[in-house]
């Protein structure tokens, strides 16, 4: 039978580093031993009653000025509006006054389109020829189409006037049917070859209400018709 091991004792004892641990720690300051107490508050003063609105004195007072300096750089800003210089170049004590430009009443005036004509080739070749000859001639004062129309229905007024009122119809030797017995352009006509259409240049709205007026006072039925027999009349270019 074994007999009992006996308890050795351990190498380390925790015991015996409990001074020396103590003497290890860093000694604690004075002041911080014991908590300082905390100071005891103030009673807080009873705010004052506030007095009726009529019972105040008034605060308001004038506008504070304006510090020195900003007065002086305002005084020294130079003005935004530039002086006007008269033409020697001083300036002028007088303030300028712009002029008002208004349109002048004939150029808000609605542009319109002169009057237009069917012609024969014959008459247009007549009358353009004659343009052409006094474009040879006169140079910047030769008269434009409308001009020439227009001198031309002046010229033969009263012939005008009686060419489609005493038309008449007759018979001709050797024909069956009647026909017209006088030299007037038919109100409403055909033509063997395609016509002209002629731009009336130089003539106002004024004179194209004229003419359009004489077309119903005579009795030619059309513009055109009027305009051709008074070119007619004019180059002599009646039928046999």
């Amino acid at each position: 039978m074994s007999t009992a091991r006996q308890k050795r004792k351990p190498v380390f004892d925790p015991s015996a580093l409990d001074d020396d641990l103590d003497d290890l720690w860093p000694a604690r300051p004075a002041d911080t031993a014991a908590p300082q107490a905390a100071p005891a508050a103030e009673p807080i003063a009873k705010a004052p009653a506030t007095p009726p609105a009529s019972e105040r004195p008034s605060t308001a007072g004038p506008p504070p000025a304006a510090p020195q300096h900003t007065r002086d750089s305002e005084a020294a800003r130079p003005s935004q509006t530039p002086t006007p210089r008269p033409a020697n170049g001083a300036p002028s004590d007088q303030p300028r006054h712009l002029a008002t430009v208004t349109a002048a009443p004939g150029s808000l005036r609605k542009r319109t389109r002169p009057p237009e004509v069917l012609l024969s080739s014959e008459v247009y070749d007549e009358l353009y020829r004659v343009q052409i000859a006094e474009k040879k001639v006169r140079r910047g004062l030769a008269r434009t189409m409308g001009t020439i129309v227009l001198d031309a229905i002046e010229a033969h007024a009263p012939r005008l006037a009686t060419t489609w009122t005493t038309e008449r119809y007759a018979v001709g030797e050797g024909q069956l049917f009647e026909r017209p017995s006088s030299n007037a352009v038919p109100r409403r006509r055909r033509h063997a070859t395609a016509p002209r259409t002629v731009v009336l240049s130089g003539v106002t709205a004024a004179n194209g209400q004229r003419l359009d007026n004489l077309v119903q006072a005579w009795g030619a039925g059309t513009r055109s018709a009027l305009v051709e027999q008074a070119l007619r009349y004019e180059f002599g270019l009646l039928p046999a």
